[in-house]
């Protein structure tokens, strides 16, 4: 924790003794402690902890923010009801840090009335603690709870809600990992691709012995997709004269195409991955394709389909 930040939170502590003091409220050492690691860069945390649509991500239905000391921290829970039974309504930016804590007044909810009414707040810190450049720690303090056991239930009530909180947090973790496996995701085996001696006798000798219905490519094994039984999915089969570059710079027999999902956003990801990309992304009606090499120096063609048109132009089918 770095000396700005020291004194920032020192002003804080001061500020509320000295208001607690006029109040005549005698503090308890309690204080409500939460702490969780997430798979967001700090910036994207902080973002969603002290902006208006940030905090619509996670934290309530609507709000109230204005970042700088004073400033309104009033986040609504409850639309329906009349301002002042909503949230936490004049609650106030009390000290921040950009990227490293903030702080701000809290309220009693409206189902404690009596606590509510006394317009004593007590305070939270949130601090930002970047572990790497897409993980951080999160802790959330709560304290300046008076010594009175009136304030016990609300206590207990926020010990829990922070929990919540940093549950629905969470859930954009599960969002981000859904669109991480997205952008990577092989869906299925697109084609199978490999080197022979005759390939228009070896498509005949399939075609006699083991009843595959080929055309000038090979075949296409015609499927249904899982997702959406209506759609069909299609596998291409072909031979290639030994001749062939097109499995260049593999030495290899043979090449795989998978079908994946978002070439682009996973074309970018590989790249920066260090994945050698051997062409640029080739586009057509039924598709786009591109060609890596996998650590063994296989060569592999991705391809994201589009079924539809494929449909249109697969002449030699096995069904």
């Amino acid at each position: 924790m770095n000396f700005i930040k020291i004194i920032a939170i020192v002003i804080i502590l001061m500020l509320f003794f000295i208001e607690s003091q006029a109040q005549k409220m005698e503090l308890s050492d309690q204080n409500i402690i939460k702490t969780r690691v997430f798979n967001q860069p700090a910036d994207s945390l902080w973002w969603r902890w002290t902006t208006h649509y940030g905090l619509k991500t996670f934290f309530g239905r609507d709000n109230k923010i204005e970042l700088f000391p004073g400033g309104s921290f009033e986040i609504y829970f409850m639309m329906d009801k009349p301002y002042g039974l909503r949230g936490s309504e004049t609650c106030k930016i009390l000290s921040f840090l950009p990227e490293e804590f903030v702080s701000f007044s809290w309220n009693a909810p409206p189902q404690f009335p009596e606590i509510r009414n006394t317009d004593y707040k007590t305070w939270v810190v949130i601090e930002f603690r970047k572990l790497s450049e897409m993980k951080t720690e999160i802790k959330i303090t709560h304290t300046g709870w008076p010594k009175d056991e009136k304030w016990l239930p609300v206590y207990d009530y926020f010990d829990k809600a922070w929990d919540s909180v940093l549950d629905n947090l969470s859930v954009h973790d599960l969002k981000l990992k859904a669109e991480e496996r997205s952008e990577r995701k092989v869906t299925g085996i697109g084609g199978i691709f490999f080197k022979c001696k005759d390939p228009d006798k070896l498509k005949e000798w399939y075609k006699q012995n083991l009843g595959l219905n080929t055309d000038n490519y090979g075949t296409s094994f015609e499927w249904r997709q899982g997702d959406d039984p209506a759609k069909y999915g299609f596998t291409q089969w072909s031979p290639f004269k030994e001749s062939t570059k097109y499995f260049e710079p593999s030495t290899r027999e043979f090449m795989i195409n998978y079908r994946v999902e978002n070439l682009e956003k996973l074309v970018d990801q590989l790249k920066k991955d260090g994945v050698t990309v051997t062409d640029e992304i080739e586009s057509y009606d039924y598709g786009k394709f591109v060609h890596i090499m996998d650590i063994e120096g296989n060569k592999i063609e991705l391809w994201e389909p589009v079924d539809a048109e494929y449909d249109k132009i697969a002449e030699g089918r096995t069904k």
